[in-house]
């Protein structure tokens, strides 16, 4: 998709370009009285390592933005779109997200949201030339008081925790460490689970 088809088909929507929010404490007092964040259009904006705090974003769409390493506490994100952004390392763990699309946007490392109900995920890469293999976008599971994000490559499972990343090769899952083997092996277990359910060779639930 391109900015020209973009517009045409929301042109009820303000649009925002190349604007810089980097490294910016963006709280909802803040904003209030310089964008409506909602019915906007964002258009390579850099929200890298950006703190957000009590925003309420809704038909919002984020296209090729950059939100790395980017926070968002207690925010709420409904009915939007990111599109071709690049979210590496942030952290939605503390906001709520509904109705949202995520469209070709590289998600590695991301934390959050715990669930994807509501979520879609459409060609999610871990970096930029690295799709992403697995039925979700990601697995969450908890180990030793610590969620563990798990993204599955082609090649390997990259397993994130909140200070450490591990890269398990397919290969050397069976000689990894612990507690990363067996949060895997659960990662694996439903990947497998949600492949026959999409197969239809097991039931649902």
């Amino acid at each position: 998709m391109d900015l020209k088809t973009l517009t045409n088909m929301f042109p009820s929507h303000k649009l925002v370009m190349g604007e810089q929010f980097a490294q910016e404490s963006i709280s909802a007092l803040k904003i209030r009285s310089v964008l409506n964040w909602s019915d906007t259009i964002f258009v390579n904006c850099d929200f890298s390592e950006a703190q957000f705090h009590l925003l309420m974003v809704s038909s919002a769409i984020f296209f090729k933005c950059d939100f790395s390493g980017a926070v968002f506490r207690a925010c709420d994100i409904d009915g939007s779109e990111f599109i071709s952004c690049n979210l590496t390392c942030s952290d939605m763990l503390g906001s709520v997200v509904s109705d949202t699309t995520f469209t070709d946007c590289i998600i590695g490392g991301i934390r959050g949201p715990v669930s994807h109900d509501g979520l879609n995920f459409y060609f999610p890469r871990y970096s930029r030339n690295l799709p992403l293999t697995s039925q979700a976008p990601y697995y969450v599971i908890t180990a030793v008081g610590e969620l563990l994000f798990i993204f599955k490559t082609e090649d390997s499972w990259r397993v994130h925790g909140e200070h450490r990343r591990v890269v398990i090769k397919h290969e050397d899952l069976e000689t990894a460490k612990e507690p990363y083997k067996t949060a895997v092996e659960s990662a694996a277990k439903l990947d497998h689970q949600r492949l026959s359910m999409l197969l239809g060779t097991v039931p649902a639930g």
